[in-house]
Formats: C-alpha cells, sequence, structure tokens
C-alpha cells in the first residue's frame, strides 16, 4: 500500500544556559526533530459476541454455546497458520425489578465473546458473515494494528536522530559555536493516538443483523486505511 512519507522540523532555539559543574558555566544548544509518516495496516482483530436472556439459565447458556461453537468452528477453517481465534468473554447477569423496596428477579442476560486476529485483511467481510450466517448479531468492531509496531519506531527515532544531529550542527556553526558532547537526548514515537497497539473502529457496534437468519447477509466493503506514526527526538549538546 503506498505510504506518504513527511519529515517536519521543530523549532530550534540557541540557548546559553549556565549550569554550575565544578564552578564552571557551560553553554548548551538544544534542539528538536520529528518525522511523520503514514503506516498501513497488517493485522485486524474483530471482536463477535453473542447475548441472549430469559429465565432458563441452563438454556441460555446452551444456546450460547452452541452458537458460539458453532461459528469458531468455521471460522477456524478459513483461517491461517499465523492467525487465531480465541475466547474473551463470558458472563451472567441477574436482572431484577423492585416494587415496594422488594427485588424481584426478572431474567439472566448471558453473553458469551470471541476474537479473530486476522493476518489476510481481504478476508475482513468474509469473516464476519460467516459469523453471521451462524447466529452472531454483535460484532463490536474492526480494529487495525501494526504488529511490527517497534520496528517501525526504531527506524523513525534513528531517522530523528540523524536530522536531530544534523541541525544542531548546522545550528552551531551559524552561531560560530562548536559541538561538544551529548547533554541528554530523549526519543518518543507513537502510532495513531499514542501506542503501538491502537484501532481504528471502522464497523458499526451492535449491528442490526436479525436478516442473517435467513441468509441475508451483509457484503459491506471494510477499508483498512492507514495509521498516523509519528517520532520525535529532543537533543541537548553542551557548546565548546
Amino acid at each position: 500500500m503506498f505510504k506518504k512519507f513527511a519529515l517536519s522540523f521543530a523549532i530550534l532555539s540557541l540557548t546559553c544556559v549556565p549550569v554550575l559543574s565544578n564552578e564552571i558555566l557551560e553553554s548548551v544548544i538544544s534542539v528538536d526533530a520529528s518525522i511523520n509518516r503514514e503506516v498501513a495496516p497488517d493485522t485486524a482483530k474483530i471482536r463477535f459476541y453473542v447475548e441472549n436472556s430469559g429465565t432458563n439459565l441452563a438454556d441460555l447458556k446452551q444456546k450460547n454455546d452452541k452458537t458460539v461453537t458453532d461459528a469458531m468452528n468455521s471460522i477456524k477453517t478459513k483461517l491461517a497458520e499465523n492467525e487465531s481465534i480465541k475466547t474473551i468473554a463470558f458472563s451472567v447477569r441477574n436482572i431484577y425489578s423492585y416494587k415496594d423496596k422488594i427485588r424481584i428477579f426478572q431474567k439472566y442476560e448471558v453473553q458469551n465473546g470471541f476474537e479473530v486476529k486476522l493476518k489476510d485483511l481481504d478476508k475482513i467481510s468474509e469473516i464476519i458473515n460467516l459469523a453471521m450466517e451462524h447466529g452472531v448479531k454483535n460484532i463490536s468492531g474492526v480494529n487495525f494494528t501494526v504488529e511490527n509496531s517497534q520496528d517501525i519506531c526504531n527506524q523513525m527515532i534513528s531517522q530523528a536522530v540523524n536530522l536531530a544531529q544534523n541541525r544542531a550542527k548546522y545550528v552551531a556553526n551559524a552561531s560560530g559555536v562548536s559541538l561538544s558532547k551529548v547533554k541528554s537526548i530523549n526519543p518518543y514515537c507513537s502510532l495513531s493516538a499514542g501506542n503501538y497497539e491502537v484501532a481504528r473502529k471502522v464497523y458499526s457496534s451492535n449491528i442490526a443483523m436479525d436478516s442473517a437468519s435467513s441468509g441475508a447477509v451483509s457484503s459491506e466493503t471494510i477499508e483498512p486505511g492507514t495509521i498516523n506514526a509519528r517520532a520525535s527526538v529532543n537533543m541537548s549538546y553542551y557548546l565548546k
């Protein structure tokens, strides 16, 4: 997928900061640099939930278990070796009403959940439709991530450091001073919202899929898009 790449330079500042060390005042130059990139996601995670309510807990659990088991077994046949499916939730809630301060039992609510991890993003719609065909009516979202985010950040931080070093040399030369050793270096990197396992939801939650029981399923196309990556560094040098 096409990647956009952009370099952005922060405002550089040349400051003379007195630092008391063995009664010698030292001047410091501080430089900021940043790199921005749009990265294509390589992993999708889809969460599915099955929910039913009623007064017979055993029947509810059996009904949920059958729906989830049938859906998971069907989806497993479509997964490659580097893809996976796992259970992520099971809960039972007692629902009550109140009359004259007396608690009255109404029903049980039973929820089961599972997550599918895909590396082939072209299979997203197929997997969603397959789950719907087996009675799964709640899809919380499709989360796109970059599995090798650490490698991407390391590369971008390295580029930001090189950029900051060159800019520090330029400012020092323009100011008629020379750089000495590095005083401090503070790198930072984030993908999209600020962490490596960030996700963009593009499939709405609680999708009404009553038509799935009759064989009519969604053919909606899901576009992964790109994830914004940003690396920055602040470097400080002592001056000679």
